[in-house]
């Protein structure tokens, strides 16, 4: 496992769609030093669906990672294993597990964003 996900958020807005997973929850940032501030260190992913502003521009496909450098091509799918307690996810090449403790409304909307938002780049399997 690369990191317990302490905070996910899901994001839908006017140009994009996207999912963070991180390793603290940004509540915590209030009891930080400065110094760890712009330092963090924190463990992340986030993934994102940006929606185009011109009708003939494509939906472009972002991944980040504070574990991998690796980015999402274009071609690429994503391979996405989704438990109540696990998530794990595969991309051009690259491997990424997370440890999971989310409520019932977290897992059912973190599985339809897979199912919807992100269908024509995902594989999800159970």
């Amino acid at each position: 496992m690369n990191f317990q996900c302490k905070e996910l958020t899901i994001s839908d807005w006017e140009l994009g769609f996207t999912i963070i997973f991180s390793d603290s929850k940004s509540s915590d940032d209030q009891f930080k030093s400065v110094e760890d501030i712009m330092n963090p260190g924190k463990k992340y992913l986030l993934i994102q669906r940006s929606y185009p502003e011109e009708e003939n521009e494509l939906d472009y496909y972002f991944i980040e990672s504070s574990e991998t450098n690796t980015e999402l091509s274009p071609r690429d799918k994503m391979v996405v294993r989704l438990s109540q307690d696990k998530f794990e996810i595969d991309w051009s090449g690259d491997h990424l597990g997370i440890g999971l403790d989310l409520t019932d409304k977290e897992q059912q909307d973190l599985k339809e964003a897979f199912e919807v938002v992100f269908k024509e780049r995902t594989i999800l399997l159970k």
